[in-house]
């Protein structure tokens, strides 16, 4: 291999390695994240995709799956020990993979959509030049919010039916009122998680968005 070969190769190499590396500490950084809020603090919320976001807006679709693959695979092995659970309850996050990829397929949309103007805001940072990300933004949250929670709540209406070991979740207190007052099981599982959802959604995209911009910084030093 010749030396102009090698030096072509070795600078992709290494972004190839730094965004893996980057991957790892994201899902690492998305479990400990979500461990913390509804188990240790006892937030009724999730915040378990902020990192996977973050590199999504980072570095695209794959590592954004990636991260989110990274995230659930460590669940069993960090959740258990931080909040003294079985980890055959965590085994559950499998099943909701789907959100994750939903999730990311609309960020990944929406971030091509609103390059040009993120690109004057780095360029230029202000209040004025942030406003038409944040409209865009707002717009990724509230789609992402109706798109979990329907996807979401198929999902855990097919794991009633199923005999697996169900946790306690953020939005079983709203499914109960709703059960309660006759509404369909299905509709209670989808309807309970919206207001989880809006709050949710909210933080893990305008907090992923910031977060990427770090992530940015960091892969252009190295």
């Amino acid at each position: 291999m010749s030396d102009i070969q090698y030096h072509k190769k070795t600078p992709k190499i290494k972004t190839i390695l730094t965004i893996l590396i980057l991957c790892l500490i994201s899902a690492l950084l998305n479990t400990v994240l979500s461990s913390f809020i509804s188990g240790i603090a006892r937030f009724p919320l999730y915040l378990d995709t902020v990192f996977t976001v973050a590199v999504c807006f980072t570095a695209g679709l794959v590592p954004g799956i990636l991260t989110g693959l990274f995230s659930i695979s460590f669940s069993p092995l960090v959740t258990p020990y931080l909040l003294g659970v079985p980890a055959v309850i965590t085994l559950g996050g499998f099943l909701f993979f789907p959100c994750v990829i939903a999730e990311l397929f609309l960020v990944y949309f929406f971030h091509k959509k609103m390059q040009s103007r993120e690109r004057v805001f780095l360029e230029m940072p202000s209040l004025h030049n942030f406003i038409g990300i944040a409209a865009r933004l707002l717009m990724l949250a509230a789609l992402a919010c109706m798109a979990i929670s329907i996807l979401g709540g198929l999902i855990d209406y097919i794991i009633t039916h199923l005999p697996l070991l169900r946790p306690n979740y953020p939005e079983d207190t709203f499914k109960l009122g709703l059960l309660v007052n006759n509404v369909p099981l299905l509709a209670a599982a989808i309807f309970s998680r919206i207001p989880i959802n809006i709050v949710d959604r909210f933080i893990v995209v305008f907090g992923g968005f910031g977060v990427s911009l770090l992530y940015r910084k960091f892969l252009v030093e190295n």
